[in-house]
């Protein structure tokens, strides 16, 4: 029986190291904390970020309003930037265009960038898998029905969603119409049907070379 109770702890304290990963912190007033951290979440009631200096110090949990951003890598080495941010939501109702601000801000995950624009994941949660592959996970009957795409360029302080999983190909086309707008040519492409899948990237990379013509 002892073995036994053994074996269960043994495992159980397995299972809780590995849900912290090797994290850099990078904290609102510029300062830096190097050790291991849970993945952050958007849950309601999460509202902290557990943090260890070493793998066998002390569990502190930090305030995530105090945390600006967690860089996160992998055993393999792949290497996961997450950013917390306000967040804006871009829509159409009866023809008039909604730009709508959440009142908390949220944990995304930057999934490519150019020098002229950013994009990010958003989610309810994540999940760094034994593959060293992050997932974003989903909640059902809430906001979190989808996982959001968003766009952010060097200027703006706010990531906008143009996207998302579930969105529908009219739904992504106002949402880029109105983000977009300062560059109509743009616009008229995605409203063209250029991309068909609305590729996150692509269009990035489209908007980006308006800049170097």
């Amino acid at each position: 029986m002892k073995s036994l109770l053994y074996l269960v702890f043994i495992l159980s304290s397995l299972f809780a190291n590995a849900q912290y990963h090797t994290a850099k912190i990078l904290m609102a007033d510029g300062t830096v904390k190097d050790g291991f951290a849970k993945l952050p979440s958007n849950k309601m009631l999460d509202g902290k970020v557990e943090y260890k200096s070493s793998a066998k110090a002390k569990v502190l949990k930090i305030d995530e309003d105090s945390i600006s951003q967690i860089l996160y890598t992998a055993k393999n080495g792949n290497k996961f930037l997450f950013v917390r941010n306000n967040v804006v939501h871009l829509f159409k109702s009866f023809g008039k265009e909604i730009v709508s601000e959440k009142k908390n801000k949220h944990w995304m995950l930057l999934i490519y960038a150019n020098d002229a624009i950013k994009g990010y994941s958003l989610a309810q949660r994540y999940k760094l898998d034994k593959k060293g592959i992050m997932k974003s996970i989903t909640g059902a009957h809430s906001m979190w029905e989808f996982v959001y795409f968003l766009y952010q360029r060097p200027t703006e302080d706010k990531a906008y969603i143009v996207s998302g999983k579930g969105f529908t190909n009219g739904q992504v086309k106002k949402a880029m119409g109105i983000y977009f707008k300062d560059h109509p040519a743009l616009v008229k492409r995605i409203q063209n049907k250029e991309w068909k899948h609305f590729s996150l990237t692509d269009i990035a990379d489209a908007y980006a070379a308006y800049f170097k013509e």
